[in-house]
């Protein structure tokens, strides 16, 4: 009786861990609609080449976030605060190996605590960015330079 009782809560504990593990990996599939991250990219790529200007909010010069807001606005029409200090406090926080198109990923290049830099998971590993020297470009994400200063990567909309 007693092993009969082992046995079953040894399977009911391998299926209960094995839904919560199907339910949260994702393998890249994106949480908001496909038809959304397609365009996600194509509006971030109308904005490639434009240069970087801080405080700038256009076409003819913009910051990392305003681009994040920008992008937002236009294809979830979502506001996001102005400064990415303020875009970090939003939604949760993501691990790595589960981003999904639309996640902000924050970054810090210097020594103290202030986040220096925002941008905006694309997928496949992609992500694009407002950089002070080359303007709005789209980065790989595994870039070992990336990588080793990502700070937080925040999940705002579901």
């Amino acid at each position: 009786m007693f092993r009969q009782k082992t046995l079953l809560l040894f399977g009911l504990t391998l299926f209960l861990l094995s839904s919560c593990a199907a339910k949260y990996t994702t393998h890249g599939k994106s949480t908001i609609p496909s038809a959304q991250a397609d365009q996600l990219r194509q509006a971030a790529e109308q904005w490639l080449g434009t240069p970087y200007r801080h405080g700038g909010n256009s076409h003819q010069g913009i910051d990392c976030s305003g681009l994040a807001c920008q992008l937002y606005q236009q294809v979830f029409d979502y506001k996001l605060p102005r400064q990415a200090n303020a875009q970090r406090n939003l939604g949760y926080s993501v691990h790595y190996p589960y981003l999904k198109s639309g996640d902000l990923i924050f970054f810090r290049f210097a020594g103290d605590e202030r986040i220096e830099h925002v941008g905006l998971y694309l997928g496949d590993k992609q992500f694009i960015h407002a950089s002070t020297t080359r303007g709005v470009v789209i980065d790989r994400l595994d870039d070992p330079y990336y990588q080793k200063h990502i700070v937080v990567i925040k999940r705002i909309l579901r």
